[in-house]
């Protein structure tokens, strides 16, 4: 038992110390350093609300929370996916010497872009007190649920494309194409009501799109969507985890034969 939790310990330590790490090798040799983690969901907010705002008017409540927060969820996900393929080249020594599980590295990063995610939730929960959302109804706290499923979907999608990328390098410059596909496919400047009808029920296949549209209706709108709803998004997120798991287990025995 003692030797089971000290293993645990251990594993949490290593992936936690390979989390720092790419934390500092991100911002470190920056010229304005963290300041970017701040920044960068900001300046494409901006960008992208005074384009819209004059080219296309979105009859959406509280729009620029809506927006933002569609961005800082996308950007998690952009970066945590990218940031996963980039580790295997910045860690590839490491993992040469050192033998350790390759999700770890996975997981690791995965942990670090939370780091931003999370600093731009504050930046988002200060522009509803901006804009006079109110902060203090309990079912509001009901968002970290949603922010658990994301985290799932984000580790499901890394371990799936960091995979590949052992066995074919071309899937980076590939992911790059699929995410800018992604960002214009996922209702992140508009409403998933803005898709007809007629294909709703597959657009909204994406696990994405579902937990920017829970996140939205229960941070912006303080509701909770239906019971029914929610399950689809469970059975949808729980399927991609474990198609993530068998193509894992499936390669990882030739890992490092590949580096």
């Amino acid at each position: 038992m003692k030797k089971h939790i000290y293993n645990i310990n251990k594993s949490i330590h290593i992936i936690l110390t390979l989390a720092k790490q790419e934390i500092k090798l991100k911002y470190n040799n920056t010229l304005f350093g963290y300041i970017w983690i701040f920044l960068n969901p900001l300046l494409m907010l901006i960008a992208l609300y005074v384009i819209l705002s004059h080219v296309i008017k979105l009859d959406i409540p509280y729009y620029q929370l809506f927006l933002l927060l569609g961005i800082i969820v996308w950007n998690f996900f952009s970066e945590a996916t990218q940031s996963s393929l980039n580790s295997i080249d910045n860690w590839i020594n490491m993992l040469k010497k050192v033998k350790v599980p390759f999700f770890y590295l996975i997981l690791s990063t995965n942990i670090a872009s939370l780091f931003t995610f999370f600093s731009n939730i504050l930046i988002f929960i200060w522009m509803m007190f901006i804009f006079g959302v109110n902060l203090s109804t309990p079912l509001r706290m009901f968002s970290f649920f949603y922010f658990c499923l994301l985290f799932s979907v984000v580790f499901c999608v890394s371990l799936i494309v960091s995979t590949i990328y052992l066995y074919f390098k071309d899937i980076k410059h590939i992911w790059s194409f699929v995410l800018l596909i992604g960002f214009w496919i996922t209702p992140i400047i508009y409403s998933e009501k803005m898709i007809p009808e007629n294909i709703l029920s597959l657009y909204m296949l994406n696990p994405l799109a579902r937990i920017i549209s829970h996140l939205r209706n229960t941070l912006i709108y303080n509701y909770i969507d239906s019971f029914h709803q929610i399950i689809i998004s469970l059975i949808i997120i729980f399927t991609s985890f474990f198609i993530s798991l068998l193509i894992y287990r499936k390669y990882s025995k030739k890992i490092y034969e590949m580096l």
